[in-house]
């Protein structure tokens, strides 16, 4: 299991090995410099941006959320400079859900170690099943199939469900979905029981999907799923975006989360190497 005192030693006590100093990066005092110092590490590839663009449109659960307001400070011509004051909720846009969120003893959006914020990417794809039923839970047979061809999701991964479902972000309505003749939300989720296997038998650090929750549209008042993820010390992203440009394996993960104190999640720019 991987719990908060387990995500990369985080409350272990123990310190990870510090990685070389770059040319730029000075001797502690009474230390040599290193005869060659090593150069900085710079990730390889393509970036692909997994991150929706944040607005006052954004479609929220307006029992939970409220919408984005964006107010205008300063702009140049009165005031020589352009400043906005922005007011919203942690769990707006493509954002992480810290284990705080679901846990008053979990990792709070600034305790998330920065190296469990930098991981394999494992892109798992249910968009024609999700097409046909859009309340579909991505299932253990969906990961073992997956593994099937890929092989073991890698440990310390970010293990993300790709439903083709942020394209509906442009179409009004579509991406909650909701049906006023059942009187609930029609999008996909991730089932307790993969969730209970992605924390019981691998070892991922985050678990993200393109929809709007982690749980389906069908539940969003019955948070099962979050309460077997973030409690085991795993986060979650919400509504990423453009799934489909990166790779089922491969791709190496940024996840820019915020650094506020105590935060139980926020918006977050994500991106992918590939």
């Amino acid at each position: 299991m991987c719990g908060p005192e387990t995500i990369l030693g985080a409350a272990s006590g123990e310190q990870p090995e510090r990685p070389p100093r770059t040319v730029t990066e000075p001797a502690p005092a009474g230390e040599s410099a290193p005869a060659e110092a090593s150069a900085p590490f710079v990730p390889q590839g393509v970036v692909r941006d997994l991150t929706h663009v944040l607005g006052t449109d954004w479609p929220v659960f307006s029992l939970y959320v409220e919408p984005m307001r964006i107010k205008r400070l300063a702009n140049l011509a009165e005031h020589e400079y352009n400043a906005f004051e922005l007011t919203y909720n942690e769990h707006i846009g493509t954002h992480i859900d810290a284990p705080a969120h679901f846990d008053d003893d979990g990792l709070t959006v600034e305790q998330i170690p920065a190296q469990a914020l930098v991981a394999p990417l494992a892109v798992v794809r249910i968009g024609e099943r999700a097409a046909r039923d859009n309340v579909t839970e991505l299932s253990v047979d969906d990961l073992l199939g997956w593994e099937r061809r890929h092989g073991r999701i890698p440990d310390g991964a970010v293990l993300a469900v790709d439903n083709g479902w942020s394209e509906r972000i442009d179409t009004p309505g579509a991406f909650l979905n909701y049906d006023e003749k059942d009187g609930h939300y029609r999008y996909p989720g991730i089932s307790v029981e993969a969730a209970h296997f992605l924390v019981e038998e691998r070892s991922v650090v985050g678990v993200g999907i393109d929809t709007p929750s982690l749980e389906p549209g069908t539940r969003p008042a019955d948070p099962f799923t979050h309460r077997v993820l973030l409690p085991a010390g795993v986060y979650g992203i919400e509504n990423l975006a453009h799934l489909d440009t990166v790779p089922d394996l491969g791709a190496t993960v940024v996840v820019g989360a915020p650094k506020h104190s105590g935060g139980t999640g926020g918006p977050a720019r994500v991106l992918a190497f590939v």
